[in-house]
């Protein structure tokens, strides 16, 4: 670049005029000096977008959170039984002719009542409604109005229910319709958003309709 611009003021033509007396000095380029301009402003422009990227990296990232189930039930964290064989794959109560189909997101999914923690295992095997348990997401940040969930399962939701925790504070609960079938269920989260929070999934029943199924957590959320 220094070899360009030295050239360059080689190049200029300088000649001497004269206004009222007075010397002017009057510098005309050659297009060598034209050239050397516009690569010094492509190297500009260049350093500028370079800044940009850089200035970019430096931000921190922001993970989305994925709480579908399809690779596991990852950082959930688990109490008492009921949940050690899950995720489940595949519509199980169809499998067992249950004549309630799970409508679960993709092929894996949380059902209390199943027995069916791989491909190859067998369709149709249940836990039945004896086990009971917990199961906790990792925290997540909420960024919008609104979350969202499928639930289905046991009706009684002072035994069986998904909790919003806020905190430590149970904010938001929801149950299923003592039916297989899950269906989405909605939360207004508005009063919540830029709060950390956890969804919290409760098994405390062991007689029927004991068990919860639940999947694809989504909202405007980011992990953290």
């Amino acid at each position: 670049m220094g070899y360009q611009i030295w050239f360059c003021f080689i190049a200029a033509l300088v000649t001497l005029d004269s206004v009222k007396g007075s010397p002017v000095v009057i510098v005309k380029c050659s297009s060598v000096c034209n050239a050397s301009n516009l690569r010094l402003k492509n190297i500009q422009q260049k350093l500028k977008s370079l800044e940009q990227r850089l200035s970019a990296l430096e931000k921190p990232k922001v993970k989305a959170c994925k709480f579908d189930f399809e690779r596991g039930i990852g950082a959930w964290a688990k109490t008492g039984t009921v949940f050690n064989n899950q995720p489940t794959y595949g519509d199980n109560p169809t499998a067992r002719s249950r004549g309630q189909p799970a409508n679960q997101q993709g092929n894996w999914w949380i059902g209390g009542y199943e027995n069916r923690p791989s491909r190859s295992s067998s369709g149709g095997k249940t836990q039945g409604d004896g086990p009971q348990g917990t199961l906790t997401s990792p925290p997540f940040k909420i960024k919008g109005e609104y979350i969202s969930f499928l639930i289905g399962g046991g009706c009684n939701i002072k035994s069986i229910r998904a909790e919003l925790i806020i905190g430590w504070k149970v904010v938001k609960r929801a149950t299923g319709k003592c039916h297989e079938t899950m269906t989405r269920k909605f939360w207004d989260v508005r009063a919540f958003i830029g709060k950390s929070a956890r969804v919290k999934l409760v098994d405390f029943s062991s007689g029927g309709w004991g068990h919860i199924n639940f999947d694809d957590l989504r909202g405007d959320i980011s992990c953290q």
